[in-house]
């Protein structure tokens, strides 16, 4: 429960900021235009009906339902067919086919009106187009009592496809920024053909015109790529609606709330209002299914934290090879064995569209070193493991490293550097969809490299010692794309690299005796640049566009903070238990280790 009121607390967020003007590269849409049959119809035969159809009651103000159907909840208030259309106007006829029907107008001749009367379409406007249905019903009766039902009604459909296809590609040639399409839903599931002779050449109907649609708006989305496409799947939602109603609401799926005569105590508790057409409920989850597919763009950008995850996991494992050669005791001749563990936590702020972020992980690293008392070398693996809550976005993130680094010391000055690699592994990936409870689950793989240098020297202050140091790094993590998998706006992310080099100024002091020591360390951190790349989304087997977001590595300006004590036991084995901080205005994160070590 929890997780379901964090994911619907970032959708609201996302949500604000995209409405807001200005909000650079978000998907904001300034007006809605709306043209389709019943089930967008936001009043508009009632209008032109002079009040009789629907008959209202029992139908809600003049909408096939019992409130608000769901281009009303997509965050604009829609004028009916009659209001000016510089604003946001719905030319939705209840029974209208998608041809040149005259009455109800067909969607042909909403598109005509429309642009009859002034309309245009610009960068910014978002058009709503759902229809063929009618078309359908219309057809079944003759084409289920022919001899060949499926060749009958197979032109009806497509001739339906054809013209949804016409009226988009029209709107996209006269500017509309974004279109969004929707595809019929099964009609076997709906009260009227539930369990009848009729639902399967109904559904072979539905699933003909879908797929001739979806040809057509690919070639479409080809021609005119200044539009933005996004097919809305109704029908690959169904079934899952279908078969778990209560996650979504409603307790009734299978029956009418209005039978023709009358009106069930209690809609909400129903998809459909009548054999067809689904209740305010229902439409408020299909307008919940419509987020998910409208905002695609800012939604998927919250995977950032992939990237970023695998950034920090490589940048600790450098910092954990130099700090091995850096501190104020002289080196011995030899060889050693050091085995360590760590546990942490990292929070990183909101930014944008993207969500606040928490991982929680654990590590653990064993490294071999061998040298002089004026050069060392050494080798170190590492497994670090994070668990990263996202808000509506979780995964668990497995990092194995490998390390190689060497140091140089002369006196009070030293030198040191490491580079290493890790494969990294991004397990159980889940994202909590706008049309909650459907989660869409995910994995994929990438690979961080990087190299840090530092140098610094130590002074004695009498009895501790004072070191200012610096350091250079640079770290890249490649997150490879993959698609989600699940019923809803299956979103496809491309290939992403976070890229940064950054700079360090530290001040440690240490002090104690021969036994046991301590440590204490002040720095400051921040990024010189940041080339890393915008997050890709699109939607699986959908025309909609890729979109990029640009999106800034949260872990540069943080102020460090380190403290530590180191003890021998039985002469030869070495205790080390430390703590380091990272305070920055983006993330903070605490690591806890402890590490052995051990000469051969």
């Amino acid at each position: 429960m929890s997780r379901l009121l964090r994911g619907a607390a970032l959708a609201a967020l996302t949500l604000a900021a995209v409405s807001a003007a200005g909000a650079a590269g978000a998907q904001t849409y300034n007006r809605l235009v709306v043209f389709g049959d019943s089930l967008s119809d936001n009043g508009n035969l009632r209008l032109a009906s002079g009040g009789t159809t629907p008959a209202s009651p029992p139908y809600w103000q003049g909408r096939f339902s019992s409130g608000p159907v769901f281009t009303e909840r997509l965050g604009f208030n829609t004028a009916n067919f009659m209001g000016p259309v510089t604003g946001s106007i719905n030319y939705a006829f209840g029974g209208a086919r998608t041809d040149s029907q005259a009455s109800p107008p067909g969607m042909r001749v909403q598109l005509a009106q429309y642009q009859g009367r002034g309309g245009t379409f610009g960068a910014n406007d978002l058009v709503s187009i759902l229809g063929g249905a009618n078309n359908i019903f219309q057809g079944l009766p003759a084409a289920g009592a022919s001899a060949n039902p499926q060749g009958a009604i197979a032109p009806v459909a497509q001739s339906a496809a054809t013209d949804v296809n016409f009226i988009v590609n029209a709107v996209a040639q006269a500017g509309a920024g974004t279109v969004l399409v929707t595809n019929l839903p099964k009609l076997s599931l709906t009260p009227q053909f539930r369990n009848t002779p009729a639902a399967p050449l109904a559904d072979y109907a539905v699933t003909t015109f879908n797929g001739a649609l979806l040809t057509g708006l690919a070639t479409t989305a080809a021609a005119r790529p200044g539009t933005n496409i996004i097919m809305m799947d109704l029908f690959k939602v169904g079934d899952v609606i279908a078969g778990n109603p209560t996650a979504f609401g409603v307790s009734n799926v299978t029956q009418a709330c209005f039978n023709g005569v009358t009106v069930c105590a209690n809609p909400d508790d129903y998809f459909y209002f009548d054999g067809v057409h689904p209740t305010a409920k229902g439409h408020a989850v299909i307008a919940r299914l419509a987020t998910d597919y409208l905002y695609y763009g800012d939604l998927g950008s919250q995977t950032a934290v992939l990237g970023e995850t695998a950034w920090r996991h490589r940048e600790d494992a450098l910092d954990g090879s130099t700090a091995a050669l850096s501190g104020r005791e002289a080196w011995t001749a030899g060889t050693a064995i050091s085995v360590g563990a760590l546990a942490d936590r990292t929070k990183t702020d909101a930014r944008g569209a993207i969500g606040e972020a928490k991982s929680d992980g654990y590590g653990v690293r064993i490294a071999l070193e061998s040298g002089t008392e004026s050069l060392r070398f050494g080798l170190a693996g590492s497994y670090r493991n994070a668990d990263v809550d996202a808000g509506a976005l979780n995964a668990e993130v497995d990092s194995f490293g490998l390390d190689v680094y060497g140091g140089w010391r002369s006196g009070n000055l030293f030198v040191n550097a490491a580079a290493g690699v890790a494969q990294d592994d991004f397990d159980d990936v889940s994202r909590l969809t706008s049309l909650a409870p459907i989660v869409h689950t995910g994995s994929t793989r990438g690979v961080s490299t990087g190299a840090r240098v530092q140098g610094g020297m130590w002074f004695d202050m009498g009895g501790f010692g004072v070191s200012p140091r610096a350091a250079l790094a640079w770290i890249n993590s490649d997150v490879d794309g993959f698609d989600e998998q699940g019923p809803a706006a299956q979103y496809a992310y491309g290939d992403r690299s976070v890229q940064a080099l950054t700079a360090e100024l530290a001040v440690r002091a240490e002090g104690g005796s021969d036994r046991v020591r301590f440590y204490v360390e002040g720095g400051y951190r921040d990024s010189l640049s940041d080339d890393s790349d915008a997050v890709r989304t699109g939607i699986a087997g959908n025309p909609a566009h890729v979109l990029a977001r640009e999106v800034e590595l949260p872990f540069g300006g943080q102020f460090l903070a380190s403290a530590g004590l180191e003890g021998r036991v039985m002469d030869r084995l070495k205790v080390s238990i430390g703590y380091k901080g990272r305070f920055g205005d983006q993330a903070d994160s605490h690591m806890g280790a402890v590490q052995l070590t051990l000469p051969l």
